[in-house]
C-alpha cells in the first residue's frame, strides 16, 4: 500500500513547496531559487568565500527539509528482500545506513521493519517508483510506503565543529568511535523525537517532526553563533562534497512572498 503526501516532484511547475525553515533563512539573509519544485536557500550574503569558511574551519548548518523521504513499513525478510531489489543488492545492517552506489539515496533501518530513506528531490521520485514496483511484485498488502517529505524538517551540520554543535542540543553521543560515518541513531534532538545520520567525517545530518522545523533552526542557529559559525546555502555544502547535496540547477529567484 502506498501513502502518497502532497509533495512536489521534479516536474512539477503548478506548486513551490517550501521549507518550515524558510521564513528564518530569509530573515538571516538567505537568497532562493526554485529547484525541483522546492524554494531553496541557495547562498547567504553573496559572499560564498566566508560560507565555504564555515564548512572549513568553524561549522554551517544548511536547511535540507527539500529531500524527499520515504516511511517503508513490512515483515523483515520483505523488507530486505525489497532493498536488495531496488538498491543493487544493498544489505540493511541495525544502527546503520546504506548509502546507493551512485550517492544519491541513504537506506536507514529503524527498527528490523521499518526504514527510512533519504533522497534528492530529483532522484526520490525515481526511488520512490522503483519501489512501488517491487512491493507490487511483493504483495502490496505486505508493505506500506509513505512519503513523510512533509512530515520531517532536516538540517546538515557540516564542519570540525559539527560534533560539537549537535552536542549543545543533543544528547547522542556522535563520536567517531561511537558514531561512524553512515551511523544511524534515532533519539532526542533538541528534546523531541527525531533522527541524526553521520553522512561524513564532519557532518551530520538531523532529522525532526516537520511542525519544529522553525525551533530546531533557531536551537541549532544559537548554538552555532557561540562556536563561530552560522547557516550556510545548499551550494556551499555542494561545493564541500560528500553527503548528500544538492546537484540540481537553480531557477528564477522566487518573487512570492514567504
Amino acid at each position: 500500500m502506498s501513502l502518497d503526501f502532497t509533495v512536489p516532484v521534479a516536474s512539477s511547475e503548478e506548486r513551490t513547496a517550501r521549507s518550515p525553515m524558510e521564513r528564518l533563512a530569509r530573515a538571516a539573509g538567505a537568497s532562493f531559487e526554485r529547484r525541483d519544485g522546492w524554494n531553496v536557500a541557495a547562498g547567504y550574503g553573496g559572499d560564498a568565500s566566508v560560507e565555504a569558511a564555515r564548512i572549513t574551519d568553524t561549522v554551517g548548518f544548511c536547511d535540507r527539509s527539500v529531500l524527499t523521504k520515504l516511511d517503508i513499513q513490512a515483515r523483515a525478510e520483505v523488507l530486505a528482500d525489497l532493498v536488495a531489489r531496488v538498491a543493487g543488492g544493498l544489505e540493511l545492517k541495525p544502527g546503520r545506513a546504506s548509502r546507493s552506489p551512485d550517492g544519491s539515496t541513504w537506506w536507514c533501518p529503524i527498527t528490523p521493519t521499518r526504514l527510512l530513506v533519504l533522497s534528492e528531490p530529483r532522484s526520490g521520485w525515481d526511488v520512490h517508483t522503483a519501489l512501488d514496483g517491487a512491493a507490487s511484485a511483493a504483495g502490496e498488502e505486505l508493505v506500506t510506503i509513505a512519503d513523510v517529505s512533509c512530515g520531517l524538517a532536516a538540517l546538515t551540520l557540516a564542519g570540525p565543529g559539527a560534533g560539537e554543535l549537535l552536542s549543545r542540543f543533543c544528547a547522542i553521543d556522535v563520536r567517531p568511535g561511537v558514531t561512524p560515518v553512515a551511523a544511524f541513531r534515532p533519539g532526542s534532538v533538541a528534546r523531541t523525537p527525531g533522527y541524526v545520520l553521520r553522512e561524513g567525517a564532519d557532518r551530520l545530518l538531523i532529522l525532526v517532526g516537520w511542525a519544529l522545523g522553525a525551533y530546531l533552526w533557531e536551537v541549532v542557529a544559537d548554538a552555532a553563533g557561540h562556536l563561530g559559525g552560522g547557516p550556510v546555502g545548499t551550494d556551499a555544502l555542494a561545493a564541500a562534497g560528500g553527503g548528500l547535496s544538492a546537484t540540481a540547477a537553480g531557477v528564477a529567484e522566487d518573487s512570492a512572498d514567504a
